[in-house]
C-alpha cells in the first residue's frame, strides 16, 4: 500500500517550499497512507479548517489573521479540534511563526508542525499533485508500455504473440520504452493513470532469440522514459482467435478498459503475416489523437458515403 512519511514529504519539498520544523519533529515518521484517502468525508489538503477533516492542514495569512482575532482560550480550543480531527500534518505558510496555541496542540497530539516560506495557496498547489502521485492506488499489468508520439501506449496480448518485438521496432523508429513485461500503474489524478517500470527491470527489454537487451545502452538516453501517463491500450490478437471480418471492414475493434477506476481507450489489432504492426500502432495513436479532438475519420467517411448515396438516389428519382 502506498505510504509517505512526513519526513519524506519534508525532504522532498524542503527546497521548493522553504520548509522547516516548528514542532512535532519527534513524530516525523508519522505516515500518510492510501487508505486514508478513502475515508468518508476525508480531504487530502487544504486551508486550516476545523469543520472539514483534512490530512494536511495549511495555515495561510488569512487563517493566521483569523486565529489572531480570537482570544487565547478559543484559539487553543480551535487548534485542539484540528489536531484531534484526523490531521496528520500542519503547515504554517507565508513565513509566519505558528501561534503558541498551535504549537502546544501539535506537540500534545504528536502532529508534525512545519513552516513554509511560501504562501498558503502555493503550498497547497505544490503539495496536492505531489501527495496524489505518492499515495495514489497502484496496480500491475502484464504488457509493454511505450511513449509513441508523446502518447503513453500499452501493448498487451498473450505470451509470445510479439509484444516485445513490436516494442523493439517502435523504439528503432524513434519512440521510447517505459516498461517491459511488468507495468506498474498508479492513479495520480482523478482521470489520469501513470505507468512506470519496476526498478529491477528498468531499461531492459526481453526479446526471444536475443535475450535481455539494455535499451538505454543500445539506443541511447532518449530511447527510455521514466514514466508516462497511460492514454491508449493496443491489444494484440492472433488471427485464429479473431481473424479478419470481411463482412464489416469499417467496424473498429475498440472499446474501454477500466484501470484504477479510470476508463482507458483500447484498440485490438490482429497479428497476421504481412501486417506491419509498428505502422498500425502509429496510425492507431494518430487516430486516437484525432478522436480526442472530436474528429472521427470512420464516421466522417460513412457520412460522406451516405450523402453520396442520397444524392445518387435523388438524381435517379
Amino acid at each position: 500500500m502506498p505510504r509517505l512519511s512526513i519526513q519524506q514529504l519534508f525532504e522532498a519539498r524542503r527546497e521548493r517550499l522553504g520548509l522547516a520544523w516548528a514542532a512535532g519533529a519527534s513524530a516525523a515518521a508519522r505516515e500518510l497512507t492510501n487508505d486514508m484517502l478513502s475515508r468518508p468525508g476525508q480531504g487530502l489538503i487544504g486551508h486550516f479548517n476545523p469543520i472539514h477533516p483534512l490530512l494536511v492542514q495549511v495555515v495561510g495569512r488569512n487563517e493566521d489573521r483569523y486565529l489572531a482575532s480570537l482570544d487565547s482560550a478559543r484559539r487553543q480550543s480551535l487548534c485542539d479540534e484540528v489536531v484531534d480531527g484526523g490531521c496528520v500534518c500542519i503547515i504554517q505558510g507565508n513565513g509566519l511563526k505558528p501561534s503558541p496555541e498551535l504549537e502546544r496542540a501539535a506537540s500534545r497530539a504528536g502532529v508534525p508542525l512545519l513552516t513554509s516560506a511560501r504562501n498558503g495557496v502555493e503550498v497547497i498547489n505544490v503539495l496536492r499533485p505531489y501527495l496524489l502521485g505518492e499515495l495514489g492506488e497502484v496496480t500491475s499489468l502484464h504488457g509493454v508500455l511505450l511513449d509513441v508520439l508523446e502518447i503513453g501506449v500499452m501493448v498487451t496480448g498473450e505470451s509470445s504473440i510479439g509484444k516485445s518485438e513490436l516494442a523493439l521496432e517502435l523504439i528503432s523508429r524513434g519512440h521510447g520504452l517505459v516498461a517491459d513485461d511488468v507495468v506498474e500503474l498508479q492513479r495520480v489524478t482523478p482521470d489520469t493513470v501513470q505507468g512506470r517500470c519496476p526498478a529491477l527491470l528498468r531499461d531492459f527489454l526481453e526479446v526471444r532469440g536475443l535475450g535481455v537487451l539494455n535499451i538505454r545502452s543500445i539506443f541511447g538516453e532518449t530511447a527510455v522514459r521514466p514514466h508516462k501517463a497511460l492514454r491508449l491500450i493496443v491489444h494484440l490478437e492472433r488471427a485464429e482467435a479473431g481473424g479478419f471480418d470481411e463482412r464489416n471492414r469499417l467496424a473498429t475493434r475498440s472499446g474501454m478498459q477500466r484501470i484504477l477506476s479510470v476508463d482507458i481507450p483500447t484498440v485490438t489489432l490482429t497479428v497476421a503475416p504481412g501486417r506491419n504492426l509498428a505502422v498500425l500502432v502509429e496510425a492507431a495513436v494518430r487516430n486516437h489523437i484525432l478522436l480526442t479532438r472530436g474528429i472521427d475519420s470512420t464516421a466522417e467517411f460513412i457520412a460522406r458515403q451516405e450523402q453520396s448515396i442520397r444524392e445518387s438516389q435523388g438524381r435517379e428519382g
